[in-house]
């Protein structure tokens, strides 16, 4: 088995092209170190994960990587594209192989409020390619949908997500906000479906501006 352990430290910068479209780039600086062992390939994910921060680790590299996207807006309309990993920077050796996969998405929303419309907020993405991971090959379809309600005091989403290669595997996710006061909110989510590493639930505090 492989785990590939990384920090990262980036570097943001947006600049509007035209009016309604702006271009996004993160230069990203990542220390990162593969660790390799055996394993009979039969034990749980969790398990598997555990495991991966036991095993004998190889020198710390140092790369340099470049995330960048673009995102156009006309009316209630929102499309975008990104690209991650562009330089696919390389951490593994002769014995073990390892590289960043380049990832291509691209995405559609809706917001009807910006046309007069209720807050209700529809979007769809979609990997352009697939790429490999420690479970599979993975090419992921997306779908969403926000709604707030009572003046955008309560919101609830959900939306599900399908693999369309290897596993070919699906989850469906729900959600909701409570603005507990003005710019705190309260919310939760869970998820159910898909591999046994993307499960679960989670709840937080976000302070808004």
């Amino acid at each position: 088995m492989q785990s590939f352990s990384a920090t990262q430290l980036g570097l943001t910068v947006v600049q509007s092209i035209l009016p309604g479209v702006n271009a996004g780039a993160t230069v990203k600086y990542l220390r990162g170190t593969v660790r390799v062992g055996t394993d009979d390939g039969l034990r749980s994910a969790s398990d598997l994960l555990d495991e991966g921060e036991e095993l004998d680790g190889g020198d710390a590299e140092n790369q340099f990587d470049l995330d960048a996207g673009l995102m156009a807006v006309a009316g209630p309309v929102r499309l975008g594209v990104m690209m991650r990993n562009i330089r696919q920077p390389d951490f593994g050796t002769d014995v073990a192989p390892f590289s960043l996969p380049r990832q291509i998405r691209i995405g559609a929303a809706i917001d009807a409020e910006q046309s007069g419309g209720p807050p209700f907020i529809f979007d769809v993405d979609a990997d352009v390619r697939s790429y490999a991971t420690s479970t599979g090959d993975r090419r992921v379809v997306a779908v969403g949908a926000e709604q707030w309600l009572w003046s955008k005091r309560i919101g609830v989403r959900g939306g599900a997500r399908f693999n369309t290669v290897g596993a070919q595997e699906r989850a469906a996710t729900a959600g909701a906000s409570v603005a507990a006061h003005n710019g705190l909110y309260l919310e939760g989510y869970i998820v159910r479906g898909g591999s046994e590493a993307e499960r679960g639930w989670g709840f937080g505090a976000r302070v808004s501006f």
